[in-house]
């Protein structure tokens, strides 16, 4: 059976003022189904999509906050339609979202839902990751996160020069991982990143699903990120 709304109060009880956040989560699905002829952000079907984007948003902030306390800063690279990005701007008030979005149509729909939700803690960066890896966001996010954006080679390489050091990157990934992070040893080693865990999401939420944790152990080299495309070419 298809999950309902009234289950995430429900799942997570630690998301305080759900008579706040979840209209405004059903909000948000409503306006992105309003978009679909417009643009294209996701291909899970309506019907499960509060499972498979908005339970799985909010478990992923559940297992980062096991992990830091606070969150003042969250980026989220390759947000689409908002999964996790504008799902954790909604839960979170508090903390500043930044969400990178290379696609200009999908840039210029996620700030009007923004606007649309009323979302003053959201700022949208139309840029693709390794041109936000060396800007403004430049290892200073307390926790990055990217959903189904690339191989772990490749993501942590789009992911870590964002986040500060002894900051948090939180990456959902498959039953695959463990094949991943090996191949991914030697680029966790040159990005400063050291990987803390694999947690799986609960059953409820995901049976396949589980959450990488890696901290920021320093600075970024100056190197990185390299130019944008060659991380795609050439993962290190």
């Amino acid at each position: 059976m298809d999950m309902a709304w009234a289950a995430l109060p429900v799942l997570f009880p630690e998301v305080a003022g759900p008579g706040r956040w979840l209209p405004l989560l059903q909000r948000h699905a409503a306006l992105i189904e309003a978009a679909v002829g417009r643009v294209r952000v996701t291909s899970v079907p309506a019907r499960e999509a509060i499972q498979r984007q908005y339970a799985e948003s909010l478990e992923l902030l559940r297992i980062v906050r096991r992990s830091t306390l606070a969150i003042p800063i969250l980026a989220d690279v390759g947000s689409g339609g908002g999964f996790p990005g504008l799902v954790a701007a909604i839960a979170c008030p508090e903390t500043a979202v930044h969400l990178v979005e290379p696609l200009q149509k999908r840039a210029a729909l996620l700030r009007e839902l923004s606007e649309a939700l009323a979302l003053e803690n959201v700022t949208v960066h139309p840029v693709r990751a390794e041109e936000a890896g060396r800007g403004s966001l430049r290892d200073g996010a307390s926790v990055v996160t990217a959903r189904a954006v690339a191989g772990l080679r490749e993501l942590l390489e789009y992911t870590a020069p964002l986040a500060a050091p002894g900051g948090l990157i939180a990456l959902p990934k498959g039953s695959a991982f463990g094949e991943e992070l090996a191949d991914a040893a030697n680029a966790a080693k040159v990005l400063a990143c050291g990987f803390l865990a694999f947690e799986a999401m609960r059953p409820a939420v995901s049976a396949t699903l589980g959450v990488a944790l890696f901290r920021k152990l320093g600075p970024t080299p100056a190197a990185y990120p390299r130019r944008p495309g060659v991380p795609g070419k050439r993962p290190l």
